[in-house]
């Protein structure tokens, strides 16, 4: 009855942690929908009133032509050429009328400068290049290290939405790996329940007893698992709302940990399948927050705790292999081992001891 109500509470549980990740799977796709839709229709609008400012630059073109792709960015490198020159003609021009017209004071002062000796000439001379050897290169850094500054942001916010899909997606294989889990605990409760009404009429022999505490055991085993599943999905669901909850500077400061964290642990896993892992070993997953390493290996899911001398602890599961063998193995897995080697033959060694064990059966 325990073990039901248990079994009911993570579902639950798994029910709601599902529902969440989905909602907030759905908002990411939109949110970023949305935006990708609204930059289109500022570009869209800005090619526009491009072509209606300077109509004379564009030549008509028959609605019913077809338009090749393949040169439509050297149209537009061209334009974007010629924009900016006329942009900068159009501030040269700028510039110069409002110097004239700020500097100069009214009357013909050109008549009265005789030479370019002048005071007042000479004056006009420095300002001017005061002006182009100064004021407009500063203005041009500054101007550099906006563009600069934008480019930074722009390439941070892409980062951002490469480090939030990625979390949805694990947090999503997170959730069906802990429906496979609680389907596999389901089938172990139903069996040690069919075993129970099989010996209720009578007295269970020692044997029967044995298989069964070793089933409950088993069943307590995959129970503990599936709870530190669902914490590591708890934790990615908690940091997928404070990714999307934060302010913008929060979130820059956030994003940029997480997508640190996310190399690491991805140089961590190129490095345990470049090093230790073997074609029969599948679904590698390594969980650094709780240093822990799982996958599966010749039909059995094992998970190997680490610390630091090493291997600390091999747990198994599954493979349809019977309790009292699968413990056996387990056993073995455990047996102590010399801390002093390195931790690729540690890992070797079990490998070889669950190979030995589990094909032997």
């Amino acid at each position: 009855m325990a073990d039901t109500k248990v079994m009911e509470e993570l579902a639950t549980r798994l029910g709601m942690a599902e529902e969440e990740t989905t909602s907030l799977s759905e908002q990411v796709l939109q949110d970023q929908e949305t935006h990708y839709s609204e930059t289109v229709q500022q570009l869209q609008r800005s090619a526009q009133q491009l072509v209606e400012d300077n109509e004379f630059l564009f030549e008509m073109v028959d609605p019913s032509a077809e338009i090749d792709p393949k040169i439509v960015s050297t149209h537009i490198q061209e334009v974007s050429q010629l924009l900016e020159r006329l942009k900068n003609t159009h501030l040269e021009q700028e510039m110069l009328d409002n110097f004239l017209r700020y500097t100069l004071p009214s009357g013909n002062l050109l008549q009265q400068i005789e030479t370019v000796q002048d005071e007042r000439y000479v004056l006009l001379e420095k300002d001017v290049a005061h002006l182009q050897d100064e004021v407009i290169t500063q203005l041009d850094s500054e101007v550099d290290q906006l563009r600069e500054e934008i480019g930074h942001t722009s390439q941070k916010i892409a980062d951002q939405r490469e480090v939030v899909n990625e979390l949805c997606l694990n947090t999503g294989e997170l959730v069906d790996e802990c429906h496979l889990l609680l389907e596999e605990l389901e089938r172990y409760n139903d069996t040690a329940k069919t075993a129970s009404l099989e010996t209720a009429d009578g007295i269970p022999s020692t044997e029967a007893a044995i298989q069964h505490l070793h089933s409950i055991k088993e069943t307590i085993q995959e129970q503990q698992h599936l709870e530190q599943h669902l914490k590591c999905l708890e934790r990615a669901k908690t940091s997928l709302d404070a990714i999307l909850n934060s302010s913008d500077e929060q979130a820059d400061e956030q994003d940029l940990k997480l997508a640190k964290s996310y190399k690491a642990h991805q140089a961590l896993v190129d490095y345990w399948r470049s090093q230790f892992i073997t074609n029969e070993i599948q679904n590698l997953e390594i969980l650094p927050i709780s240093h822990k390493i799982q996958f599966t290996y010749h039909t059995l899911e094992v998970v190997v705790q680490l610390n630091a001398l090493g291997i600390s602890k091999v747990n198994l599961y599954g493979g349809n292999i019977p309790i009292d063998r699968l413990d056996l193995i387990r056993r073995r897995a455990n047996e102590r081992q010399s801390r002093e080697i390195p931790l690729h033959l540690q890992f070797k060694n079990v490998l070889n001891i669950i190979k030995e064990n589990a094909i032997s059966v």
